[in-house]
């Protein structure tokens, strides 16, 4: 098992947007309900994007987004293609795609705007990281079982040593957020903790 070192030099949010977030979202019910305790997932997150830049570690952003009439879409999640498409949810530029305002987003913060569950795939994620110098990353947002993990699975295969906010992200059903960190963790993919300020320590 590879030792976990801290503190973190970046914090990765992922999707933590209006369409997930927000109850006038249009993905925040897409699954039949509301994700689980997204009240004191995003409140948790909030805290850890706060303090993150209060200690200058840097703080990168994912929006999961598609082009003009969902032309990028693909064939993953045929169960939500329709209801993309009638609501005209997660299209570039819209409110829907926007990070939720609880996290004080502005057009100065970096961000990498993505259309899978990978946020290295196809995007210019990996090239930020390295060009900061970024070799251990803090993960939170939505959803867990999805682009979360997904998107940490991609960064230890690059070698990056990931820390995943357990309190910082959560999805549909608690059983589902905790076996994919159960199983991050026991495959030493990352390591799995509450945020504490800690982390972000210089």
């Amino acid at each position: 098992m590879c030792a976990q070192v801290y503190p973190v030099d970046a914090l990765l949010v992922i999707d933590m947007q209006n369409s997930f977030c927000h109850p006038d979202g249009i993905m925040y019910d897409g699954l039949g309900e509301p994700m689980f305790e997204i009240g004191q997932t995003v409140k948790a997150t909030a805290a850890a994007v706060a303090t993150a830049r209060a200690a200058r570690v840097p703080v990168v952003f994912t929006r999961h987004q598609y082009q003009a009439g969902h032309a990028d879409f693909g064939p993953l999640f045929p169960q939500f293609c329709d209801l993309l498409r009638a609501e005209q949810g997660l299209l570039a530029g819209s409110w829907d795609v926007a990070v939720i305002d609880e996290l004080e987003f502005s057009p100065h913060d970096l961000v990498v705007d993505k259309a899978r569950l990978d946020a290295f795939f196809n995007t210019s994620l990996d090239t930020l990281l390295r060009s900061m110098g970024v070799t251990r990353i803090a993960a939170a947002g939505v959803l867990t079982n999805a682009c979360v993990e997904t998107s940490v699975r991609a960064a230890a295969m690059r070698d990056y040593d990931v820390t995943v906010l357990s309190d910082c992200t959560t999805t549909g059903q608690e059983q589902h957020r905790a076996m994919s960190l159960e199983c991050l963790e026991a495959y030493h993919i990352a390591s799995v903790r509450p945020f504490s300020a800690e982390l972000f320590e210089q």
